[in-house]
């Protein structure tokens, strides 16, 4: 045998070819360290193609000649001559292991051209980097034989164009299909949705077609049936249980004897098994590789147990076949029994709906016949009022003739009988006659309130009610709020109200003569009855600068706080606006978790009086609390609210002024009084703390570290003028 012609191909160049198609990442984090070809773009990522020289050590490329393998081979080759150490060297140590783990170099057998071999080791070790050689097709695949490929066109001259050309088409086919792919995306997604829109479109129209009661009715009258049917199968499953519930206990029996026993065969093999180890390791002796051979007798026991086995569970399956072939599963019982105890329940609401639905029918039918013998009675009436009475005059003619306009006679005219518009209407057409009264204005001087300063105008005395005095209040507070909340930043010194005042009149009514007239009247009302109604008090000490307005604001929140709780109750318990008293002293208690037991009752009693509840089952209609009468007067529940908040307050001071232990005229620094308020309230949060510091010594908050020490009575006079209350509980040392 001859040894075999090698072939040698000219070199592969070093430049870069063109990319063709589009680019994708490299295979593995890092690189192969003994590839240094050229590089091809794939999804932008630059991928090393490996040095020629490594691929094909042993084949010369310059002589243009090529090995015909496996063509030429007719006979066995001799044997592999051995490689020379310098060329050896030359070889890369992956080719040469992998030529290694082939066999003997010396084994008869036809070997393979060295080109051919390189390049397929390298495709092996470049497709093992992907995927470990598995998996189905992939960009990361192709690129591997796409760089093989570009090795077989650079090393075949002769057909280099026409292999390029092959392989540029193939390369743009590949980009079209690409490119097609990309372009169909938007069309899935569009058809998913498309899809979607038929989805919700189909439940809609079965949304519609519902079954109407015709078909309720009907479904209840096969359920009924239904439920008999399976009341009469349940009975049957019954009995069926309790058979097979003793069967199992037999056959469990049976299955504790036949285990037994089995264990005794199994250890009883076992124990002969170790006997027989012992015996060939004690024959052998040494460390002789001893061949272990399976004991005769041992395989005919197991097989004839086997066998025994084997009848057995076949009998058994038999029998449990014929047994329990018409048997309904245990699940298949559960799941009908639980669908008929949904449906009996179905079935019960339904009949309580259609009871309640027929008294409530029948209840329609009693007001209706009592709204048309109303309906019969009103018209009787109607007809003859139209022949016997008068028609009724347009009161709002009159506020074409008034000074002031439509705005002014809407206040006066408010809620006023028709008597009483006759007397209003009189004085006002009188004018300057005799047996009115008149404000005397107080001029433009610094000591007059500003919502009084006016002169040279002449203001009747009209004698405000308290109703409509209370009316002009409630509108003012509610300008006043509403502007504060639509500030972006809370102020600390807000507008003065009496400021306020003169603004609001003057923008309401306009002209300086209906103003002054109006603030006039409303002073006047304020000292009539400021002695005897809190709310009154209340808007003439913060018209006077005497008090905080945020002491309204807080005994607004309270009530709203109230009232939230007492709605939450309501809801519930159902009662739509009615309470037992339980639950009217226990919203109270959640409201007013700061008031004393003593106050709670109070307030309890107070609205017991108020709605005049007697008897521990008596029900509160707890809106009527928040109501007034025509005057204006607030009922017993709110006058004692109002009430304790005072005593509460000065309570609350007092106990802060004995905490600092201090006469009126001596002077405290922020940090004692501090300690003190934490005493008393041990409860008090950061932002009550840092605001009621800031009160006392008239200062921002963050300017308490620079504040001067102050007096206890200047503390206390401020103190009574601010919104200050309890914020924690009571301790049980100031309880007793």
């Amino acid at each position: 045998m001859s040894a075999k012609t090698v072939a040698k191909l000219p070199p592969i160049p070093r430049s870069t070819p063109p990319a063709v198609g589009p680019t994708i990442s490299s295979r593995s984090p890092k690189p192969y360290q003994g590839l240094h070809g050229p590089t091809y773009q794939i999804s932008q990522t630059r991928h090393p193609l490996p040095d020629p020289q490594s691929l094909k050590p042993f084949v010369d490329t310059k002589s243009g000649s090529l090995d015909t393998w496996p063509a030429h081979a007719t006979a066995q080759a001799t044997a592999k001559p051995s490689l020379p150490s310098q060329r050896r060297r030359s070889t890369p140590d992956s080719i040469l292991a992998i030529q290694d783990a082939e066999g003997d170099p010396n084994t008869s057998v036809v070997p393979k051209p060295k080109f051919l071999e390189n390049l397929e080791v390298f495709l092996k070790k470049e497709l093992r980097n992907v995927n470990g050689g598995r998996g189905g097709p992939s960009d990361l695949r192709l690129q591997a034989y796409r760089e093989v490929f570009e090795y077989l066109i650079e090393d075949f001259k002769t057909y280099k164009p026409l292999l390029s050309a092959i392989k540029n088409e193939y390369e743009l086919m590949l980009a079209q299909q690409r490119e097609q792919i990309r372009e169909l995306e938007p069309l899935k997604s569009m058809l998913v949705t498309v899809s979607e829109q038929c989805d919700q479109k189909v439940m809609a129209l079965r949304e519609q077609e519902r079954q109407e009661m015709v078909d309720l009715r009907m479904e209840n009258r096969r359920l009924l049936e239904k439920i008999d049917g399976m009341k009469q199968e349940h009975g049957a499953l019954q009995a069926q249980i309790e058979k097979l519930q003793d069967e199992v206990a037999a056959e469990y029996l049976k299955y504790r004897d036949e285990c037994d026993a089995r264990k005794l065969l199994v250890s009883d093999i076992n124990d002969l098994k170790y006997q027989q180890e012992d015996y060939q390791k004690a024959q052998a002796g040494g460390n002789q590789e001893v061949e272990i051979k399976e004991d005769p007798v041992k395989l005919k026991i197991a097989l004839k147990k086997a066998r025994e086995d084997l009848t057995d569970a076949t009998q058994r399956l038999n029998e449990m076949i014929a047994n329990y072939g018409d048997v309904v599963p245990r699940r298949d019982f559960e799941a009908l029994q639980a669908n008929h105890n949904k449906l009996q329940e179905e079935m019960d609401t339904l009949k309580a709906d259609h009871g309640q639905l027929m008294e409530e029918h029948d209840t329609l039918l009693e007001v209706n016949k009592q709204v048309l013998t109303q309906r019969d009675e009103f018209y009787q009436e109607l007809e003859s009022l139209k022949r016997s009475a008068t028609p009724r005059p347009e009161w709002d003619r009159c506020a074409q003739v008034l000074e002031g306009g439509e705005e002014r006679w809407n206040v006066i005219a408010q809620e006023k009988k028709s008597d009483e518009l006759v007397g209003i209407l009189l004085r006002e057409i009188m004018g300057d006659g005799v047996g009115f009264e008149w404000f005397e204005p107080r001029g433009m001087g610094e000591d007059v309130p500003v919502y009084l300063r006016f002169e040279d105008i002449k203001i009747r005395d009209r004698k405000l009610s308290k109703s409509d005095a209370l009316n002009v209040i409630r509108e003012i507070w509610m300008e006043k709020s509403k502007m504060e909340s639509e500030r972006e930043e809370p102020s600390s010194n807000p507008e003065a109200m009496d400021t306020f005042v003169l603004r609001y009149m003057r923008q309401r009514y306009g002209d300086d003569k209906t103003v002054a007239d109006q603030a006039y009247n409303l002073h006047d009302a304020i000292e009539r009855f400021a002695p005897d109604d809190e709310q009154f008090a209340l808007f003439k000490g913060v018209l006077n600068k005497e008090l905080d307005e945020h002491i309204y604001y807080q005994q607004m929140e309270l009530l709203a706080k109230l009232n939230d709780k007492l709605s939450e109750k309501d809801a519930a318990e159902g009662a739509e606006g009615k309470l037992t008293k339980g639950a009217f002293d226990e919203a109270l208690r959640e409201a007013f978790d700061v008031k004393e037991e003593d106050n709670v009752a109070a307030l309890v009693q107070a609205a017991e009086e108020e709605l005049k509840a007697e008897g521990d089952d008596a029900l509160l209609e707890y809106q009527l609390l928040f109501t007034e009468d025509e005057e204006g007067n607030s009922g017993p529940f709110l006058t004692k609210f109002r009430q304790q908040e005072k005593e509460e307050k000065a309570k609350y001071l007092d106990q802060i002024r004995k905490e600092t232990g201090l006469e009126d005229e001596e002077e405290i620094p922020w940090g004692k009084l501090r300690m003190a308020i934490n005493v008393i309230d041990a409860e008090i949060d950061k932002h009550h703390m840092l605001r009621y510091l800031a009160i006392a010594f008239d200062v921002e908050q963050d300017q308490l570290a620079q504040s001067t020490p102050q007096t206890i009575g200047n503390i206390m006079l401020r103190f009574q003028k601010a919104a200050i209350r309890r914020v924690g509980k009571l301790n049980s040392s100031e309880l007793e």
